[in-house]
């Protein structure tokens, strides 16, 4: 037995629940898929409500590509043998509670970490550095939603001692209902910005809806809170869990970090103090704005029981299979710092400040940050007023990164330049692209900056 999930477990545990169940035979199903192109073979293909489509339409094309179950709320007229299919009128609250259930069986000690930006980076750091003393569970990528964020939990096994997951929000009482179903024992709140202010209307309902996964953790818990964020800083006082708080000196925090020190694309380095003790810590994570994903992850191991410096010394050694941030290199000789993953005030401040650290000419190649609201022009000049004082070029895309490429020529910038669409933007790029330059691309998802990177690699 390797300890996967069953299609015996989902039939029991689903029926027990009222949901019709067609089953079709013991099989392991080894994680899950909501994309019918992403299925993997012995994958639980969830069918979810869509913005245009629903994932119904996509079962059979899901038990083609390898799915072993499904779970839908209209399954197809005809079955493949060998196939288990879960009939539900709500799929995702199936699936959470599916997802529960596993969670309970397999019974790891949960890390649950939230923030408006870092989360991935920080999740990703402390399953590589915990899994130095523990075996851990923890999957690839942002499956931090009410849909994703169970098929994350479904990929568990039976004998894993920890599971590090991330935990984010569209809308109010998500991070509620997330930890519900994940029932963290350590939870951690690295930061509270601007980004989905839209959504919630104030940096206040953020800020309530970030600090609610440390409100949900048992009396027996531990919540790692960022003491240098002053929304955050306060719930350290109310919690009746155990608290570490990370932050500069100071501040309150238990963990205290002195002297950090940016080493360019090679990490970070920095000294970390707890209660009398200090070592140095290198993390292997580029730039100044991911040393609190590094401290939390610290304050992870220290929460599990690791010693302060055998914790902070699973950093240092801790081996990333992928970044968020991938360094990619143009025939041009140039360097391209893609990080178009998403952008928000916060995030983009860090990686701007990361470029300000390479050597050779340094251009900002930067799209929209969604999601701001009222916030959007403020939060655009004010990321063009820091471009100007770490790029060489700052080449802006779109009608909202007007202001940008305003603020940045106000703020003493002489190469400023703004275009309407990406791809004539990224021509230009690529036409003035020289050996030692490097490139940071980066944009919210909504603008699909990743079109451009074959343009700026030399691709034909």
């Amino acid at each position: 037995m390797t300890g996967h999930l069953t299609t015996e477990f989902i039939a029991e545990e689903m029926s027990r629940r009222g949901y019709r169940v067609e089953f079709g035979g013991p099989a392991e199903v080894t994680g899950g898929a909501a994309d019918s192109r992403t299925v993997r073979p012995g994958d639980l293909f969830c069918a979810f409500p869509g913005e245009r489509t629903h994932g119904d339409a996509y079962v059979t094309a899901a038990f083609e590509a390898g799915a072993v179950a499904a779970i839908c709320s209209r399954p197809p007229a005809e079955l493949p043998p060998g196939r288990t299919v879960v009939v539900a009128p709500d799929t995702t609250k199936a699936v959470g509670e599916l997802a529960r259930a596993w969670r309970l069986a397999c019974n790891p000690r949960v890390v649950g970490v939230t923030g408006t930006v870092g989360k991935t980076t920080a999740k990703d750091l402390c399953a590589a550095a915990l899994a130095r003393h523990f075996r851990v569970y923890s999957r690839r990528g942002n499956y931090n939603s009410r849909e994703g964020l169970p098929l994350a939990l479904l990929g568990l096994r039976r004998g894993d001692e920890v599971a590090v997951l991330e935990i984010a929000m569209d809308s109010r009482g998500e991070i509620a209902e997330l930890a519900s179903i994940a029932l963290p024992e350590v939870g951690g709140v690295l930061n509270i910005g601007l980004t989905h202010i839209e959504k919630l209307g104030s940096i206040e309902a953020i800020a309530e809806e970030k600090l609610s996964l440390v409100r949900a953790l048992p009396a027996s818990g531990t919540a790692i809170l960022n003491m240098d964020d002053p929304r955050i800083a306060p719930e350290a006082g109310r919690l009746p869990c155990r608290v570490i708080g990370f932050g500069s000196p100071g501040t309150g925090a238990d963990l205290v970090v002195r002297d950090a020190v940016a080493r360019g694309l090679e990490g970070t380095t920095f000294t970390a103090s707890w209660f009398g003790s200090a070592t140095q810590v290198t993390s292997p994570i580029p730039g100044l704005h991911t040393v609190p994903a590094a401290l939390f992850t610290i304050a992870a191991g220290i929460a599990l029981g690791l010693a302060f410096g055998d914790a902070a010394a699973a950093v240092s050694a801790a081996e990333l299979p992928e970044r968020r941030m991938t360094v990619r290199r143009s025939d041009t000789g140039a360097t391209i710092l893609d990080d178009r993953y998403n952008s928000s005030p916060a995030s983009l401040a860090g990686a701007l400040r990361l470029l300000r650290d390479t050597e050779g000419r340094r251009i900002a190649f930067l799209g929209k940050m969604a999601e701001l609201g009222e916030f959007e022009e403020q939060e655009h000049r004010a990321a063009g007023a820091l471009a100007a004082e770490c790029a060489d070029v700052l080449v802006a895309v779109g009608e909202t990164c007007r202001s940008m490429a305003e603020a940045a020529r106000l703020a003493g910038l002489a190469r400023v330049h703004w275009f309407a669409d990406k791809q004539e933007a990224a021509r230009f790029v690529r036409d003035i692209l020289g050996p030692g330059d490097t490139v940071l691309l980066k944009a919210s998802r909504s603008q699909e900056f990743e079109t451009v990177i074959p343009l700026l690699e030399g691709e034909s």
